[in-house]
């Protein structure tokens, strides 16, 4: 089994899927990092434009560079 990538607590990264009319994807910030029941790692985000918005995904999407690209904050 292949090593989870380094990803840690308040890390940027950027949805690489173009929103409407163009805009660049939202930026989410790692809030928290943990191994689920399922033995999966996974990260909680926050949107850095609305703090309301959270989502929480496996390091392993998280860390797809067709999916999301990491950023400097």
């Amino acid at each position: 089994m292949a090593s989870s990538p380094s990803i840690s607590i308040g890390q940027h990264f950027r949805d690489v899927q173009q929103r409407t009319f163009g805009r660049p994807g939202l930026e989410w910030i790692v809030e928290e990092c943990h191994t689920g029941t399922d033995g999966v790692a996974y990260a909680r985000l926050f949107c850095a434009t609305d703090t309301s918005k959270r989502k929480t995904l496996s390091i392993a999407v998280l860390a797809e560079r067709g999916r999301f690209l990491r950023v400097e904050s």
